[in-house]
């Protein structure tokens, strides 16, 4: 008998029309010999939906979401359940689910939580390293406490910038010399970056960072760039490490339409150099780097670690823990085929749950067969 594989993806996010792109193409590999594709869709009004019409790239053109069936998922089951009336009623039972969603209310761990308390296997991280990773402040301060060399950034936020922008300003300009590079903490796909030449174009950075997350990461501006990416996954609880990229950017950072617009209608861009030419000690670095995050992370699913090389010095700059497209085209020289990447996933799916599930998170105590006694009168 087939099981039911959720694929989940859309999102209330500014990576929802790239989640939609990255579950179209892994919904083509998904071997449907041994699985039912179930597509569960976030739309951006954060309401779920699962309907045959969302497995179709060209539907989401003009997507009536009234013709869709509306569903949840509810803690403690592990079905999909579909509205009914004015509740809800079981529609599908969930066996593993294959999440394909990028940035905030989905790769940040919000709904692996969900998924946990409904005791389904899921393709990714789990929730707090989830959260972890996404957040670009906290993760940097993780990686410089794995004496991991990053470039130089200090976070503010929102309430501090409304109370007193002067002071903001104040400060980025004591500890940073122009030009600065100002990243909303929070978001994905370099959307919201911006690099500001001056105090004016700083504060307008500010601005439209703060309109996209509470905290902004303001970083130095590194000169001679290249960016390289590497992407890694277990098989077999051993680390597979893909071929290295150097995506290309015809501007300051590497910015959203570098990453995902082409003539290509994929996110396999074509703008990008696969293998990356970068020297042997230097790729030795990157990737030991990578393997300790991913160790110390606990990682899960397939990851892809982003790093900067300036003047030879090699800095970790981000990861995804939800890369587009799975980031499936980095196994390619590895004869891992985007079908094989997925049924890696789903195997790793079931055995990070069968190994979560054989843990006791119980305790019987005598609290509260004998705690009524110390209570207070």
């Amino acid at each position: 008998m087939k099981e039911n594989l959720a694929v989940i993806f859309g999102g209330k996010s500014s990576e929802h029309d790239v989640s939609i792109v990255s579950a179209m193409q892994a919904m083509q590999f998904v071997d449907t010999d041994f699985y039912n594709i179930i597509p569960v869709y976030i739309a951006k009004n954060g309401n779920w939906y699962s309907d045959k019409k969302l497995k179709n790239f060209e539907n989401f053109e003009n997507l009536n979401l009234k013709g869709l069936k509306q569903v949840t998922f509810v803690a403690g089951d592990n079905c999909l359940f579909s509205k009914f009336g004015s509740g809800f009623k079981r529609f599908k039972k969930i066996d593993c689910a294959l999440i394909v969603l990028h940035g905030m209310n989905g790769e940040d761990g919000k709904v692996m939580s969900m998924l946990s308390m409904c005791n389904i296997p899921y393709s990714s991280a789990d929730p707090t390293e989830s959260g972890v990773c996404l957040d670009k402040s906290i993760f940097k301060t993780y990686a410089n406490g794995l004496n991991i060399n990053t470039v130089k950034g200090k976070t503010y936020f929102d309430y501090e910038f409304r109370n007193n922008p002067e002071s903001v300003l104040d400060d980025i300009c004591e500890n940073f010399d122009f030009p600065v590079i100002v990243k909303p903490a929070t978001q994905g796909s370099s959307i919201g970056i911006t690099v500001a030449k001056n105090v004016q174009e700083l504060e307008d950075g500010l601005i439209l960072s703060f309109e996209l997350t509470e905290k902004t990461l303001v970083e130095e501006f590194l000169n001679n760039i290249n960016e390289i990416n590497v992407a890694l996954l277990k098989d077999d609880n051993e680390i597979v490490v893909s071929e290295l990229e150097q995506p290309i950017k015809n501007s300051d950072i590497l910015s959203f339409e570098n990453k995902y617009v082409n003539s290509t209608k994929s996110l396999e861009s074509v703008s990008r150099i696969i293998p990356a030419k970068v020297d042997e000690n230097v790729k030795s670095e990157l990737i030991n780097t990578a393997k300790l995050l991913f160790k110390n992370l606990n990682l899960k699913g397939v990851v892809r670690f982003d790093f900067i090389i300036s003047e030879n010095k090699v800095y970790l700059n981000e990861v995804n823990t939800i890369p587009g497209s799975l980031a499936f085209y980095l196994f390619k020289p590895l004869n891992i085929k985007y079908n094989g990447l997925i049924n890696l996933l789903i195997k790793n799916a079931y055995e990070n749950y069968n190994n979560l599930k054989s843990k006791n998170y119980i305790f019987n105590s005598s609290i509260l067969k004998n705690g009524i006694l110390g209570v207070k009168k």
